[in-house]
């Protein structure tokens, strides 16, 4: 299905990136960039605050909401939502989504990097997704995705009794360097407030090689606003993140319970 419409949103693509971009609804339009994200805007909300020291920070597997609290201050996915839940840029500076609401091609941001220095690149960003989405992907393990089920229903090749894909996703390609392109089976008009949820930040892959990812023992690199600074049996401490895109200033602690 994918390769069917790829032609047609390339054309679309290519029309947005040369300023003849078609009329968009209110849904597709593209916020401001210098909108702030929940994380940005709000840090006092984590100051002092007593989260569980079981946390896990990888937030694709997991539903604790002590662990997504904490992702969401440290990951960013393609978009974000701001303190009314209004969806914002992140990762992706910008985007369209097509007449039938089944393609949503998104931009992004060339200065977005992780908190080592490595350039976010769309071919980090389809390998997360296939992460989340198929089961073929080196990075998919053992397929502990609980969001993207409740969210999206299945993983890449599942069937209904009629033959039908069953998950609303169809599938992302990279359409060049800048541009990455996400296929639905049939329209979800949340899409864009799903892929702000923490459990769709865009993660290292290099960091995900790691079984322990996400724990104490592990190196978090980060993709948001701040890193983990420390983490120890008093509790946790994110500083700024020095390659953030748009950059914070405070430090957030968080106490054990």
């Amino acid at each position: 299905m994918m390769k069917k419409h790829l032609l047609l949103t390339i054309l679309i693509v290519l029309l947005v990136l040369t300023g003849c971009q078609p009329q968009q609804d209110a849904s597709d339009s593209t916020p401001s960039p210098d909108s702030t994200s929940q994380a940005e805007s709000s840090p006092e909300q984590g100051e002092g605050m007593a989260i569980s020291s079981a946390i896990v920070l990888d937030p694709a597997t997991t539903e604790d909401a002590d662990s997504l609290l904490v992702s969401k201050y440290i990951y960013e996915g393609l978009v974000t939502l701001d303190e009314s839940g209004n969806v914002q840029p992140a990762i992706a500076s910008s985007w369209i989504v097509s007449d039938d609401q089944l393609d949503y091609i998104f931009e992004i941001r060339p200065n977005a990097t992780f908190s080592d220095g490595t350039p976010i690149t769309t071919d980090i960003i389809v390998d997360n997704f296939n992460r989340w989405f198929d089961p073929q992907s080196p990075l998919h393990g053992d397929g502990n995705y609980p969001t993207w089920l409740e969210k999206f229903l299945a993983f890449n090749g599942e069937r209904d009794a009629d033959d039908r894909a069953v998950s609303l996703v169809d599938g992302i390609q990279k359409v060049d360097v800048n541009t990455v392109l996400i296929h639905l089976t049939r329209p979800v008009p949340e899409m864009l407030e799903y892929l702000a949820h923490p459990a769709f930040s865009i993660l290292h892959p290099d960091a995900l090689s790691s079984s322990s990812y996400g724990t104490q023992d592990s190196t978090i690199i980060s993709s948001g606003a701040y890193i983990v600074s420390n983490w120890d049996d008093s509790g946790l401490t994110l500083s700024p993140n020095p390659n953030y895109w748009n950059p914070v200033t405070d430090e957030i602690n968080f106490d054990w319970k």
